[in-house]
């Protein structure tokens, strides 16, 4: 009998055992502010769903709110306040702007908790992304950099040696000027192309910042110093040269067709530029067109930096940075989908994904060792976009109305590199005081 009621309680439990189902995971649902709803579906909510099916994401475009004139960062905000986002899908200005205004949360103390690794990450990312106390309030799955091309064949035909590892500034300008400029419409030859090329002040101040300098010091322009000397020494020396590649000086093809629009968007594909300072676009191109083009060698070495400061650098861009706003109603959930586009297993499928910008986390699986140039610095110095964006709109259009003709009388020698600084920066801190007032 006792055996009989010991067999009838092991049905009862084995029957119950079968009888109960696992419990489904909660719903939840996570609103994101992304610039484009359906972009970002494609590049990240689509694979964060299929291995979190339990979540819902309910994203707002930022740019079906941007009117002509408007400021993005300023419509961002006011997106934040109206539709109390769990996540905030940033590019960098806006996202500097974001942190110093408390809109977005630290991540140290769900990195800390999860040990979520970033030691893979690009430092360069990781340094940017950092506050003045060391904080991290976002995370960016890829970025797009800039490196330094060479062409081979140029280096050969004027027996000079590959650059190779950190090279300085110095050094690229004093390369660049060993190969001869050569004027003939039809065989232009130049030692140096660079991609932020919109003027020839811009080129030095974009040099400047990547080197560590500044513009602006303690509230005032400070351009005529030695440091500023050299950069634009460089600078107005390559174009009296015509070592400079000068894109408004480029002659356009009529036809249109593949080959000519790739090499007038990326001009060292033409063959007659020895240096050029360009990004992962220029590297997939020339990497897609070895095998049709196999006279066409070159190498790729990281972004120059300055002597004083060799782990330096910019040029970096970042599109996507996630973040968790300050008004999420569960940081808990949002850090959830923040870990995963940021995470390992992710960055894995970015290749498959992101066929325009590098992945953040850098992996032994990449084939081509030529990427690690991209990955080489250490730190970045942004402070030239955040204090063009401060300066008062009148006084931008002034920088741009005076100083090319600065630079011109530079380079043909009718005023000195610290004659002209003096006077720049003489003219803009007038022109700033005058703002302020």
């Amino acid at each position: 009998m006792k055996k009989y009621y010991l067999l009838l309680i092991f049905v009862f439990i084995m029957a119950g055992c079968q009888s109960r189902q696992p419990e489904e995971p909660e719903s939840k649902t996570l609103k994101v502010l992304a610039f484009n709803a359906q972009q970002f579906n494609q590049l990240y909510g689509n694979f964060f769903l299929a291995t979190h099916p339990n979540y819902t994401l309910n994203v707002v475009s930022i740019m079906d709110s941007l009117e002509a004139g408007t400021n993005i960062t300023t419509t961002i905000e006011e997106l934040i306040d109206k539709e109390n986002p769990d996540i905030v899908v940033n590019m960098m200005d806006s996202f500097s702007v974001l942190v110093e205004k408390g809109k977005l949360v630290s991540l140290e103390d769900f990195i800390k908790k999860d040990k979520f690794d970033i030691e893979a990450y690009s430092p360069a990312v990781i340094d940017y992304l950092r506050n003045e106390q060391g904080a991290l309030h976002g995370l960016a799955p890829t970025f797009n950099s800039n490196a330094l091309f060479y062409n081979k064949k140029l280096f050969d035909q004027y027996g000079l040696a590959y650059p190779a590892g950190l090279i300085t500034w110095d050094e690229m300008f004093e390369i660049a000027q060993q190969f001869p400029s050569l004027k003939d419409k039809e065989n232009r030859q130049f030692g140096l192309y660079y991609k932020n090329l919109y003027s020839p002040f811009m080129m030095g101040l974009t040099i400047g910042e990547g080197s560590g300098l500044s513009m602006i010091n303690d509230g005032k322009f400070t351009l005529d110093t030695p440091s500023w000397h050299n950069v634009f020494q460089h600078v107005a020396l390559c174009f009296k040269n015509s070592v400079c590649y000068d894109p408004n000086e480029s002659i356009k093809k009529e036809t249109r067709d593949i080959k000519t629009m790739e090499q007038e968007s990326y001009p060292f594909l033409n063959g007659n530029i020895a240096l050029a300072i360009d990004g992962f676009n220029l590297y997939k191109i020339l990497e897609k067109n070895k095998d049709a083009d196999e006279t066409f060698e070159w190498g790729v070495v990281s972004f120059p930096t300055s002597a004083e400061n060799p782990d330096m650098g910019n040029g970096i861009e970042m599109n996507d940075i996630i973040s968790i706003s300050a008004n999420a109603p569960d940081a808990n959930n949002a850090w959830e989908f923040v870990s995963y586009v940021a995470g390992k297993n992710y960055a894995k499928l970015l290749p498959q994904i992101n066929l325009t910008e590098l992945p953040s986390r850098s992996n032994s699986d990449m084939e081509d060792q030529k990427i690690a140039a991209f990955y080489q610095l250490q730190r970045i110095n942004n402070k030239l976009i955040n204090q063009l964006r401060d300066l008062p709109a009148p006084l931008i259009t002034m920088m741009d109305e005076i100083t090319p003709a600065y630079m011109s009388d530079i380079s043909s020698g009718k005023i000195s590199v610290p004659e002209a600084l003096a006077t720049i920066e003489k003219q803009l801190n007038i022109a700033l005081s005058h703002a302020g007032k």
